[in-house]
């Protein structure tokens, strides 16, 4: 699971409100009996590693609490927002903001008394509230008394740190919503806003030095957070009457009487807040927490109440949470995560909890926040270079019998594959007019973000082989010749090397269906000491059927020679459709299609003997394999830029029946977002081989992330320089 480094707390004062789930323990009056039961109840539950708790009033009882907690590993950090939300002493409410300098230090030595329980107890952080927002005329003179306010409690929590000898607490400041309404539960408070947020983190950390100063974000709160945007709209107008004036004189008009007019207008509006701004929070950001809210003023839980994630009005789905933590674990935070969860009536604190976790851990398990793309994009250019990469056509103006040279003495596998299944690179896209990536219409054009993508995944041991067009397998045979020369073992030795043969079926001219063998024939894959052959064949029912038929009569011709060979093939049947000539063709993914188009692919060519299918996955596809006793191949389509949906098809599809051997993916793999291919590779490699579900190879594919990225690099330059 993702996250599993960072430490997860219990806000206990939360979790365990007092008896009866009474606010004793917000209050720091709890029971002794329900206190020690309730520290225990989390020290004892290995899942915890912190714990999150309050001011307790009896010096006594505090000391109890303190040193049983001595005696447990739990990380402790100390929490004043109940002291501050509770104002027993009756001090402004805009606490450590206000404006009126009495009452603001009234409030900082409120919190410099917290900051000694804070030490007592061991804590290693201090998290306190801004105070309530004083309003948009005294909004920037509540900021800055803001500030004052955190230097001179900075400044006091060093001296105490001084004389005990330790590191001085973090001060944590967590961001509240800046909601006024006394219909529900809002707390209205300066700090408040992403943006607000930030700006008083950066000053006191860059302009301060206050270094052990940041922020906490609550998911809980993410709604409930506005940001103020400005929207423009367009509206019409239409001009009046010329007027007269007390003259009788015409005023002066600079348009025409009676005309309609289009006219820009600025408008601010209050939006909801989103993960994507944890990434904006990413250098202040030191602690997480996770609650539920809801949103419907109807509802008695309105507003910021922290239900369990079971309520049903609650407004945090599994969604939210799944969103949430990978924007957390993109952007790689390493900090305590708090389940801020209360329960009411007669829930019980335990199964509160355990709810909560249960919650939490089938949030991080998806497999689309388990991929969540690295930090670091993936830039082919610092695993390819450009001086590498236009070295290539030296090479083959000089050189051009190394390509023959070095296929016809490549050691090739003794069979097709020894476990029975099989993890392909498809790269033979470009040779068919299809060129887009998904950030870019034009992405795969570029031969050196292509190749390099392609040397990524073919220089790894987590491809059984590459299937590709004459050009790209010409490339590869150059480097592979260069790493001999380097002094490496060649990556293409017993690998499976893969002959496109038919790709004249341009995407986007109206007979692209029939499509001729243009790239390799099967002579071609035999005097080349190729493994095997790949064809294409799409079935239009409509108006161009007669070059789908064409088409079929190639393929069949082509399997027929194959089979005089002893040459595997690689066959891809797909049944296309367009709404019109203007249109591009797409792939018709409903049950029926799919089925009746495996069988025709597997009545081709006199035999089938050394026949593959290469389909994609779609619902139902347990049927359209069932169609079939030939093995298959999943293929990956069009790239949503998203490659854990690739990964789970072929997951999904090796359980749906015995003869899906594998996958022959290009573009899922090749262009999978901001990732690197080779991971990716490797995950789906672990599905095939290892039978790892794709949660767990998205684990596996996370360590293998940038790794040997400089291997091209060192070979370039040991040839250049013989």
């Amino acid at each position: 699971m993702v996250l599993s480094k960072n430490p997860v707390t219990v806000v206990f004062p939360m979790a365990f409100p007092g008896r009866q789930n009474t606010d004793a323990m917000l209050r720091g009056e709890p029971d002794e009996r329900y206190l020690m039961e309730g520290l225990k109840a989390i020290a004892e539950d290995p899942y915890f590693k912190g714990i999150e708790v309050t001011r307790i009033k009896d010096p006594i009882l505090r000391r109890k609490a303190i040193e049983y907690l001595k005696s447990t590993d739990l990380t402790i950090y100390f929490g004043a927002q109940p002291v501050q939300i509770l104002n027993e002493e009756g001090y402004a409410r805009e606490d450590i903001s206000s404006v009126d300098e009495i009452e603001r230090l009234n409030c900082v030595e409120r919190l410099k008394e917290m900051i000694d329980q804070a030490y007592e107890f061991g804590a290693v952080s201090f998290i306190f509230q801004s105070g309530r927002d004083s309003g948009p005329d005294l909004r920037e003179s509540a900021k800055l008394a803001l500030i004052r306010s955190i230097v001179e409690l900075a400044r006091y929590s060093r001296e105490r740190a001084k004389e005990l000898g330790r590191e001085p607490l973090k001060l944590v400041l967590e961001m509240f919503d800046r909601v006024n309404s006394d219909h529900g539960v809002f707390h209205n408070q300066l700090i408040g806003p992403t943006k607000d947020a930030i700006d008083i983190a950066r000053r006191i950390r860059d302009e301060y030095g206050i270094e052990e100063f940041g922020l906490l974000y609550d998911l809980s709160h993410m709604y409930l957070l506005r940001n103020v945007k400005t929207v423009f709209k367009e509206v019409e107008i239409e001009v009046p009457e010329i007027q007269q004036n007390q003259e009788g004189e015409e005023q002066q008009q600079q348009i025409i009487q009676g005309r309609r007019f289009t006219v820009t207008t600025a408008e601010e509006v209050e939006e909801p807040e989103a993960p994507e701004v944890l990434k904006h929070l990413m250098p202040y950001l030191v602690h997480i927490h996770i609650g539920n809210c809801v949103l419907d003023p109807n509802d008695p839980m309105y507003g910021d109440t922290h239900p369990t994630f079971a309520y049903p009005n609650g407004a945090i789905k599994l969604r939210d949470v799944a969103d949430f933590v990978k924007a957390l674990h993109e952007m790689g935070y390493e900090g305590p995560i708090g389940f801020e969860v209360r329960p009411r009536g007669r829930e019980g604190s335990i199964p509160t909890l355990q709810h909560a976790k249960a919650f939490y851990d089938d949030a991080r398990t998806w497999q689309d926040v388990i991929h969540g793309p690295s930090a670091v994009r993936f830039a082919t250019r610092n695993f390819f270079p450009e001086w590498a990469f236009f070295r290539l056509t030296d090479f083959r103006v000089k050189n051009p019998d190394i390509i023959t040279d070095e296929l016809s003495k490549r050691k090739r596998k003794k069979k097709l594959t020894e476990d029975g299944y099989l993890v392909i690179l498809a790269a033979d896209h470009p040779a068919r007019g299809v060129i887009s990536s998904p950030d870019n219409p034009i992405g795969m054009a570029d031969r050196l973000e292509y190749l390099g993508r392609i040397l990524r995944v073919a220089t790894s041991p987590y491809v059984d082989g590459i299937m590709a067009t004459p050009d790209i397998i010409d490339d590869l045979v150059l480097i592979n010749y260069m790493f001999k020369e380097a002094g490496l073992d060649p990556f293409l030795d017993n690998k499976i090397l893969i002959g496109s043969m038919n790709r004249s079926g341009i995407a986007g001219v109206v007979y692209e269906m029939e499509d001729r063998i243009t790239a390799y024939t099967t002579e071609d894959l035999v005097r080349y000491n190729l493994d095997a052959g790949k064809l294409l064949f799409r079935l239009e029912t409509g108006r161009y059927s007669r070059f789908s038929i064409q088409t079929l009569s190639y393929c069949a011709e082509a399997v027929r020679r194959a089979n005089q060979y002893g040459i595997p093939i690689f066959l891809e049947p797909l049944p296309v459709e367009r709404e019109d000539e203007t249109q591009p063709y797409h792939v018709k993914t409903d049950v029926e299609s799919m089925v009746k188009i495996v069988g025709i692919a597997s009545g081709i060519g006199g035999s089938t003997a050394r026949l593959w299918l290469k389909i994609p996955y779609i619902e139902g596809f347990n049927r359209v394999a069932r169609a079939t006793t030939l093995p298959i191949l999943i293929l990956g389509g069009e790239s949503p830029g998203d490659p854990t949906y690739a990964i789970e098809n072929v997951s999904k599809a090796l359980a749906s029946a015995p003869n899906v051997r594998g996958s022959l993916i290009g573009r899922n793999v090749l262009f999978p977002g901001r990732d690197d291919p080779r991971a990716i590779s490797r995950a789906i490699y672990e599905v095939v081989h290892n039978s790892l579900s794709a949660a767990e190879a998205l684990e596996v594919m996370l360590e293998e992330r940038y790794k040997n990225m400089n291997i091209l690099k060192d070979v370039f330059m040991e040839v250049l320089q013989k």
